[in-house]
């Protein structure tokens, strides 16, 4: 459990006195700090053991607790990074459970993303530092958004790597990779166009009418989510085709090595045909010749030139 306070310059500072702190952060809780939570703010337990389950989906919610007081829950999907083999990795997206009491940010997850670690460190102002619980709220979200945009960028440049990689595929360590970011995106797919539309309407509740440092944050937010669902899509799309190319690659490639090994198969023959005609019992031409061998051997590596000659002009060499 970490808890900091919000100076009024918006600075984070860590304190012991999680009680009387501004923010709130619980990683991987135990039993007694989701028994704290719950007797100290009468938070519901579901609030918190929610965003340890990896399949949760993004939902707003408001209860009141013992005292009157509104709790308001939202929950959204960060991505991270998770290495599948030493080879390659792939994207997962994790839920992240932002609940909100009288004044006090409480921030629950599994495993703290680097954004809220930038945060956490006053690395992550936009433009001005926060100095209000919205504003704590706005550049998680801001944050949480810009992440997926990150990770994207990264999925395309695999993608573009690929894309040069697949001229030579014939290994299935490629196809690993495809299954790989097909499953990343199908994550953030289901992550972006989830959080989008929920936490649009939340932080439209929660900052309407609030200072112009809370609706430029807004009006940022909504728009990056929006680029991170075109390049989502975008990449979907780009990873699908190349799927579909690959197949196909990798069926040529294997067809064309088949070819050169028939055709080198084709040429190794025509010596033992050679051999076996010339070693039959019977009359042959030079067969008292002093240079008998030597005649039949140039003869098949003429015949064996003018083979090859003619499968590298059929193009099958």
């Amino acid at each position: 459990m970490r808890a900091f306070n919000l100076s009024d310059k918006g600075v984070y500072t860590q304190t012991k006195d999680w009680r009387t702190a501004d923010w709130i952060h619980m990683e991987n809780p135990s039993g007694e700090d989701v028994d704290h939570l719950m007797t100290i703010f009468g938070i519901p337990k579901d609030y918190i053991m929610d965003s340890l389950d990896e399949y949760e989906i993004p939902r707003q919610e408001k209860v009141k607790n013992g005292t009157g007081e509104d709790i308001n829950l939202l929950i959204v999907l960060f991505p991270q990074m998770r290495s599948v083999q030493e080879k390659y990795s792939e994207y997962h997206t994790y839920p992240l459970s932002i609940i909100t009491i009288n004044g006090t940010l409480i921030t629950v997850c599994k495993e703290t993303p680097s954004f809220l670690m930038r945060i956490m460190k006053n690395e992550s102002f936009k433009n001005e530092p926060a100095t209000t619980q919205h504003h704590i709220i706005l550049y998680i979200l801001w944050e949480l958004t810009k992440s997926f945009i990150h990770h994207l960028r990264e999925i395309d440049g695999i993608i573009e790597d690929l894309q040069i990689q697949i001229t030579s595929a014939t290994h299935n360590e490629y196809f690993y990779k495809l299954i790989a970011l097909h499953k990343s995106l199908v994550y953030f797919e289901t992550s972006i166009n989830k959080n989008h539309p929920l936490i649009t309407e939340s932080i439209h509740q929660a900052v309407l009418g609030d200072d112009a440092q809370s609706q430029e944050l807004l009006h940022d937010i909504i728009d990056i989510s929006n680029q991170a669902e075109v390049m989502v899509t975008e990449s979907s799309k780009m990873i699908d085709q190349l799927s579909e190319v690959f197949s196909s690659v990798i069926a040529n490639n294997l067809n064309n090595i088949m070819k050169v090994l028939t055709s080198i198969t084709i040429v190794l023959t025509i010596p033992t045909i050679m051999a076996g005609f010339w070693g039959m019992n019977v009359d042959l031409p030079f067969e008292d010749h002093p240079f008998a061998f030597w005649i039949t051997s140039l003869i098949t590596i003429f015949i064996c030139f003018l083979t090859v000659y003619w499968l590298k002009k059929k193009d099958y060499f």
